[in-house]
């Protein structure tokens, strides 16, 4: 999410085996047709916790074991917002104090949802003891939220209040456009205190140290190996919830999902292989999807470190790259380039794609400047000479497949053809990789980021100075944040849109901290006996409407 982001990352590591999981005797609550949906993620969840989860493998679990305020579903191939843990919501008139009622649901341990969980969950999230990765969410809307996070009141000065176990009240510094996309993100899921805080540090890392007040709950979880959900029969919405069982198989070489998709282990499987899709296209029973999404893959550069603390050699190391050789090579024209940072399929409002509406920052800065100009003009501003043979530079990449590699090696390839530097190459699990990023010990890094609500400002808010963290380039402009904050309030569409896009520009102009590659594309394929599978990226109402007939 984000992300979803949920966050999303670039993770494959060691191939795993995979059988069927479930089983041909599970049954649906009602003797009808075996209800069982066998799919996957990735990689390992870094925690189940959404206080501090910002992966998308987390993200994915989360969506269908926890009740958020709202939900984003689909209908007729449109997107609508449907209330989830609050039944109905209003705001007063200038649209800074939202009130939700909630409904009457459950714990997996019996006890009641109450607006305390919510309340409780929005601010520990901004809460700075917390150091949750997601507060970035709502810190700049909810009243007293970055003076919250900075430390500078305390948590009870939130504008965020349980008025009774049914009522919960949030107020906003202003009227913010896109706020109810935010209701159903990480930042505004319940969490119950007293679990939270028995388990500490530990919580959200095992299955013990959970409960859940979603459609289903988790009824295992091996690490690196599978989560098992169940159906909740305490949801206050079961009965319109038809699986009775999810098998998540964590598995993170695509080889191994392909061939586990084909014989029929997995019922559904997304592919970004050219052979594999055509190898799809031909099976009998299978359905076949294809959208751009809003996610986006790229560098990273550490702007503390010596040699890219200089503008000229980011940019260098920007330009360098042959976006659309790389879309070929790599990704076999499965996917988007991307000369931007706000990737496509992401909306503003009626004016719809924001993409459709402003230039491309990166094709402009492209024609201007030669990237091995710029890299010989910041090596001289470092006192590093002219020769770039002598430079090496640290790639760290979150993945140790064979995949990885052959990844590696082409951008190892190219940057010596292009700018003549050595390049380092680091596979490392995802775990080791974000310890590294997060602890500043890395030059340059490589990540998949995926959007968690449908607006610009899902993307673009990340490089704030208050929001840093979230992908550690360590890099801050006051003039970048000014523009955030303007467009954070602003209420027209076309004025919020056009500092979007000069945010966008300052990003590159005066930033170049990261260096966007690809935008996804999706291909997926799934058997034609799964029903009512989502198809477009930002819905969030996970698999709660699926159902599986003539299996």
């Amino acid at each position: 999410m984000k992300k979803k982001l949920s966050a999303a990352l670039l993770v494959t590591a060691m191939t795993l085996s995979l059988t069927a999981c479930g089983g041909g005797d599970s049954k649906s609550s009602d003797g009808g047709a075996e209800q069982y949906y066998n799919t996957y993620i990735a990689s390992e969840p870094s925690t189940l916790s959404t206080l501090m989860g910002n992966d998308i493998y987390g993200w994915e679990v989360n969506k269908n074991t926890l009740e958020p305020l709202t939900r984003l579903v689909e209908k007729d191939g449109k997107q609508e917002r449907e209330g989830a843990g609050a039944e109905s919501w209003e705001s007063n008139e200038d649209g800074t104090v939202w009130t939700f009622k909630l409904r009457d649901n459950k714990w997996s341990d019996g006890q009641a949802v109450t607006a305390a969980d919510y309340a409780y969950g929005i601010a520990q999230t901004l809460n700075p003891e917390t150091g949750s990765p997601n507060s970035y969410f709502t810190a700049d809307y909810i009243k007293n939220g970055s003076k919250v996070v900075n430390g500078e009141l305390p948590v009870e000065e939130l504008g965020v209040k349980a008025v009774d176990d049914k009522t919960l009240e949030i107020t906003l510094e202003a009227p913010t456009p896109y706020f109810m996309a935010i209701t159903d993100t990480r930042a505004c899921y319940p969490v119950r205190q007293d679990i939270a805080e028995k388990h500490g540090e530990a919580y959200g890392s095992e299955l013990e140290t959970l409960v859940f007040n979603g459609p289903f709950k988790v009824e295992s979880w091996t690490h690196n190996s599978e989560i098992k959900l169940v159906k909740n029969p305490d949801y206050w919405d079961a009965e319109n919830v038809k699986l009775d069982r999810v098998n998540y198989a964590i598995v993170n070489d695509e080889n191994t999902r392909f061939n586990s998709f084909e014989s029929g282990a997995l019922d559904y499987v997304s592919v970004g292989s050219e052979e594999w899709a055509g190898r799809f296209d031909k099976k009998e029973g299978v359905e076949r999807v294809d959208s751009t999404i809003p996610e986006l893959r790229f560098d990273f550069f550490n702007t503390e470190d010596e040699l890219f603390s200089n503008l000229n050699i980011r940019k260098a190391f920007v330009l360098a790259v042959d976006r659309e050789d790389m879309l070929k090579t790599i990704y076999q024209d499965m996917h988007e380039v991307a000369y931007f940072w706000v990737p496509k399929a992401i909306n503003t409002g009626e004016n719809g794609e924001y993409r459709s509406q402003v230039e491309a920052p990166l094709e402009k800065m492209a024609k201007e400047n030669d990237a091995k100009e710029l890299l010989l003009q910041g090596m001289k501003e470092l006192g590093l000479g002219d020769d770039p043979s002598k430079i090496t530079v640290k790639y760290d990449l979150s993945g140790t497949t064979q995949w990885s590699r052959n990844y590696g090696e082409y951008v190892q390839q190219k940057y010596k053809e292009i700018l003549g530097v050595n390049i380092e190459l680091n596979f490392n699990e995802w775990s080791t990789f974000q310890q590294k990023t997060n602890s500043g010990d890395y030059q340059m890094g490589n990540m998949l980021w995926s959007t968690d609500y449908d607006d610009p400002m899902s993307m673009i808010s990340l490089f704030t100075t208050e929001n840093s963290g979230n992908i550690p380039t360590r890099w801050s402009n006051e003039k970048f944040d000014d523009l955030i904050e303007q467009a954070s309030r602003e209420m027209d569409e076309n004025k919020r849109v056009e500092l979007y896009s000069q945010a966008e520009q300052v990003l590159f102009e005066e930033g170049c901290n990261v260096c966007p590659l690809i935008n996804d594309q999706k291909h997926i394929f799934y058997y034609s006996y799964v029903k009512n599978l989502n198809k477009l990226e930002t819905t969030t109402s996970g698999l709660k409407y699926v159902s599986i007939e003539g299996r």
